[in-house]
C-alpha cells in the first residue's frame, strides 16, 4: 500500500525524539537520583516523542520503567558538548524507599561536591535545587516549581472531598510547568481534575468559573477553587474526547450541543466579557481590518522566499474590501452575539453517555456564533478524512438549531460570509501581529503571511458562492 507524502511527514514527525536528563529530588529536597556510568555518575537520561506533553511523557516513563511515582515541576535547556538537549526537574513521591534499577539516591551536597563530573549537569542541578528547594517562598507567579506543593494540594483536596465522603487514591499528571498544572486524581468515587493557570492564560480561571455559573450544563462542574494558585477542582465529565471517536453521530451531537450552548448564552454578553472572554464582535473586528492588513503589507515585503508569492498592495486592498463587506453583511443579519471558542477542536470536546461537555476555555470569545463552527469544521476537513464527507450534514444540523431563533434564509446567508470572517478573526484574536518581539521570531511572520493568503482564498471562494447563489 502506498503512503501519501503527508502521511510520511506525519510519521516522521511522530518518530522524532527529545532527550531529557532527569533531576529527580526526594520529597524533602535533600536527595537526588543518579546513575553510574563506569566510574562516573550522571543524571538519568530518557527520550520522549517530540511535540507531546513532557510532563505526562516523562512521569509515565518513570512510572512504567522504574516503578517510581513522580511529579514534573519544570524543565530547561541543557547544552552539552555534542548536542543540545533538555533537563526535567521532578519530585519523587516515593522518596528513598524506592530505587530505580541501576540508579541510587545521594544527598544533593554529595552529588554536587564529589559525584557529578559533567559541568553542565552539575550547574543544572545547582540551579534547579535553588529554584525547587531552597526558594521555599516561591515566586507567587510560579507556584508549581517547588518541591512539596502537591502535598499542600492533596491536603486541601482531602478536606474538600472528605466533606463529600470521597477519598483520594492516585493521580496522573497530564501537563505542568512552573505556572500551569493539570492533574487527574482517582478517588473512591468518580475521578476529579485539578487545573491551575498562569500567564498568559490567567483569564481562563475567571472564565471557567463564570461558565460553570452561567452555563453549567455544558462545562465540567467546579467543586472548589484555590484562588491563590488560580486553580480549581472539577468533577470528571465522564466521557471520551471527540478526537478519539469516529462515529458520525457523536460529532452530530457535539455540533448541535455547541449550537444549544451558544443559544443559551444569548443575553449573557456583558458577564462573559467581564469574565475575560475576548471581544470578537463584528464591530470590533471591523476596526481591526485596516491596521491588521497594514501590518501584513509590511510583513509581505519582508518575505525573502520566491514561493509562495507575496501578496501585492493591490491584492491586499481587494482583500481589505472583501473582509469589510463580509463583516458588514453579517452585522446586518439578526443573529445575536454569543459565547465562542477560538480553539474549538475535537480534543476540547468530551462526549459522554448523556451529554457533551466543552473544556479548555483560554480562547473563549464573544462574537458571531458561526465563527466557532467554522473552526470545528476546519479541523474535520484537515484531520478526519473518514468523517469529512459528513460536513454538509453537520452544518445542516447546526443550522437547524439556529432556525429556532433566526430564519432559514438568514442562517443560510450567514454561512456565506462566516468562513472568511472566521479566518480573519482567528488571525487578529491573539494580538501576535501587534507584538514587535513576537514578530522578530521568523516563524511568526511566516505564519501570519500564510493566514493572510488563506483569507484571500476564502474571499475568492466567497465571491464564487455569491455568483452561484445570487439574491
Amino acid at each position: 500500500m502506498q503512503v501519501s507524502t503527508a502521511t510520511q511527514a506525519q510519521a516522521a514527525e511522530v518518530s522524532q525524539k527529545d532527550t531529557y536528563r532527569l533531576i529527580i529530588f526526594d520529597p524533602a529536597g535533600t536527595g537526588v537520583l543518579l546513575e553510574s556510568q563506569g566510574s562516573e555518575y550522571r543524571l538519568p537520561m530518557i527520550e520522549i516523542p517530540r511535540f507531546t506533553r513532557p510532563a505526562n511523557e516523562v512521569t509515565e516513563f518513570v512510572r512504567n520503567s522504574w516503578n517510581l511515582s513522580s511529579l514534573f515541576l519544570f524543565s530547561g535547556v541543557l547544552e552539552e558538548a555534542t548536542n543540545t538537549g533538555y533537563f526535567a526537574v521532578l519530585e519523587s513521591k516515593d522518596g528513598f524507599s524506592l530505587r530505580a534499577p541501576g540508579r541510587d539516591w545521594f544527598t544533593v551536597h554529595h552529588a554536587l561536591s564529589n559525584l557529578l563530573v559533567s559541568g553542565q549537569e552539575r550547574r543544572a542541578v545547582e540551579s534547579s535545587y535553588r529554584k525547587a528547594v531552597t526558594a521555599i517562598r516561591a515566586n507567587p507567579r510560579e507556584p508549581f516549581c517547588r518541591v512539596g506543593w502537591v502535598r499542600e494540594l492533596e491536603d486541601w483536596m482531602r478536606r474538600v472531598l472528605g466533606a463529600r465522603g470521597i477519598e483520594l487514591k492516585g493521580f496522573e499528571q497530564l501537563n505542568g510547568c512552573e505556572t500551569f498544572s493539570l492533574i487527574r486524581f482517582t478517588t473512591t468515587q468518580q475521578p476529579v481534575w485539578f487545573k491551575a493557570v498562569g500567564e498568559p492564560n490567567l483569564h481562563e480561571y475567571a472564565i471557567s468559573l463564570a461558565l460553570a455559573r452561567l452555563l453549567p450544563n455544558y462545562v465540567p462542574s467546579v467543586l472548589a477553587t484555590k484562588p491563590e494558585w488560580h486553580g480549581w477542582l472539577m468533577a470528571d465529565a465522564g466521557g471520551t474526547t471527540l478526537n478519539e471517536v469516529q462515529n458520525p453521530s457523536a460529532w452530530q451531537t457535539a455540533i448541535t450541543t455547541l449550537a444549544d450552548l451558544q443559544i443559551d448564552s444569548i443575553g449573557k454578553r456583558d458577564e462573559l466579557l467581564e469574565a475575560g472572554c475576548r471581544d470578537l464582535r463584528l464591530a470590533t473586528l471591523l476596526e481591526l481590518v485596516d491596521p491588521f492588513l497594514d501590518t501584513m503589507a509590511e510583513l509581505m515585503q519582508q518575505q525573502t522566499k520566491v514561493s509562495p508569492p507575496v501578496l501585492s498592495r493591490r491584492e491586499l486592498s481587494c482583500l481589505n474590501a472583501a473582509i469589510k463587506d463580509a463583516l458588514n453583511c453579517l452585522e446586518a443579519l439578526p443573529i445575536s452575539d454569543t459565547l465562542g471558542h477560538s480553539d474549538f477542536n475535537p480534543g476540547n470536546i468530551i462526549v459522554g453517555p448523556e451529554r457533551c461537555t466543552f473544556i479548555d476555555w483560554a480562547e473563549a470569545h464573544v462574537g458571531h456564533p458561526f465563527l466557532t463552527v467554522e473552526y470545528f469544521l476546519s479541523h474535520l476537513r484537515k484531520d478526519y478524512p473518514t468523517l469529512a464527507p459528513f460536513e454538509d450534514e453537520f452544518r445542516l444540523r447546526y443550522a437547524r438549531r439556529w432556525q429556532g431563533t433566526s430564519s432559514a434564509e438568514h442562517v443560510s446567508e450567514a454561512f456565506l460570509f462566516s468562513p472568511l470572517v472566521a479566518v480573519f478573526a482567528y488571525g487578529v484574536a491573539g494580538n501576535t501581529w501587534r507584538d514587535p518581539e513576537r514578530l522578530k521570531i521568523p516563524q511568526v511572520p511566516s505564519y501570519l503571511r500564510s493566514l493572510t493568503r488563506r483569507m484571500k482564498q476564502e474571499a475568492e471562494m466567497l465571491q464564487r458562492r455569491r455568483v452561484e447563489c445570487p439574491n
